[in-house]
């Protein structure tokens, strides 16, 4: 039988990257001309946010001194990499899920190619440009440690780490706030599909940002509101690469009030865009013409916060436990390590993750 193929050591292996562009058209469409139920607002694909450009301008928002997110997450690693490494099995195959800037798991990987062992790192990203740039600081850092990167989404990372060899353990890193970043049930729902890929030795290392909405307002919102420019420079970029898409210039930062706030229910900061003049949806990327009209809300690029309560009760509803849990110091930003429960029904078919929809 054959089994997913591996890049070479600092090399990219493309899982569908190259064509992912018209998956997050059609999504970007969907979130457009489709109404929402329940009075909700539209939703845009956080991708749009993402691409080459955007990943650079996200890099220089999470390391401004204000979103303490990536800076708490690097000490964390600092103090802790050592005793994650003792959880990680001989010869794992590690996939970091959304991989971004690697300076993080860098820590981690350190000390596992001091340790000596074969170890296949794999980091998973939408953008090319982003992985070049990472992989080619990391790679040369490492010979025990074969890095590469997995060009694609989530659906594609889920499908190529669906058929690897079932004789290797498999690690699952969700570094940042990847796995528990969104509405409960729809977390729920994301997370099954990676559960389904886990055997009893099987591993997740996952993220989470746990500061409390209440508690901590000050502190969440200047993350996000101390530097302005970068953001609008994010939001921009986004609506220039949606016009790209829609082959028409549609979408204008200037034609959008950006609000935000905190919601203390759904335990997320919250952006969203009130438009300040009737949008029309027209051109080649519309079968028909469309207009969302004055005042019409779009939401995009939440941010939710998590506590380990609320982190284990996610996981009890897909079989998983955490068995491990490192804080940051004077932070809530957390590392869960979590595995199977003991005893959880498995996959029928540990190589077919059964998975066509997953973003």
């Amino acid at each position: 039988m054959a089994f997913s193929t591996f890049p070479p050591h600092s090399e990219i292996l493309d899982i569908g990257g190259s064509a992912m562009h018209e998956s997050i058209k059609q999504r970007l469409h969907d979130s457009l001309y489709n109404e929402p139920a329940d009075g909700k607002p539209h939703v845009l694909p956080d991708e749009l946010l993402y691409d080459d450009a955007g990943l650079a301008i996200w890099a220089d928002i999470i390391f401004t001194k204000e979103f303490y997110q990536t800076a708490d997450e690097i000490v964390l690693f600092e103090m802790n990499s050592n005793e994650i490494a003792q959880h990680i099995p001989i010869n794992s195959i590690m996939t970091d899920l959304g991989a971004g800037d690697l300076r993080k798991v860098e820590r981690l990987l350190a000390v596992l190619e001091r340790r000596g062992d074969k170890t296949d790192y794999l980091a998973l990203d939408i953008s090319k440009t982003s992985l070049e740039t990472n992989l080619a600081e990391l790679a040369p850092k490492h010979e025990n440690v074969t890095c590469g990167g997995l060009w694609g989404d989530f659906g594609a990372g889920n499908n190529w780490v669906a058929g690897l060899d079932p004789s290797r353990p498999r690690v699952l890193l969700s570094l940042g706030s990847v796995l528990f970043n969104n509405e409960t049930s729809k977390a729920i729902a994301d997370l099954k599909h990676w559960v389904m890929l886990l055997r009893p030795q099987d591993l997740i290392l996952a993220g989470m940002d746990g500061h409390s909405i209440k508690a901590n307002k000050d502190k969440v919102w200047a993350a996000y509101h101390a530097h302005p420019d970068l953001f609008n420079q994010f939001w921009s970029n986004g609506f220039e690469h949606a016009n790209r898409l829609l082959g028409g210039d549609i979408l204008n930062l200037d034609d959008w009030e950006v609000n935000a706030d905190l919601d203390e229910q759904e335990h997320r900061h919250r952006w969203f865009f009130t438009a300040k003049r009737d949008i029309c949806l027209s051109g080649p990327g519309f079968a028909t013409e469309k207009t969302l009209p004055k005042g019409t809300v779009v939401e995009w690029f939440d941010a939710h916060k998590q506590n380990a309560d609320d982190v284990r009760a996610m996981c009890a509803e897909v079989g998983l436990e955490a068995f491990k849990i490192w804080k940051a110091p004077g932070s809530e930003m957390t590392q869960y390590l979590l595995r199977p429960v003991k005893g959880r029904e498995s996959s029928p078919n540990d190589t077919d993750s059964a998975i066509t929809d997953m973003q």
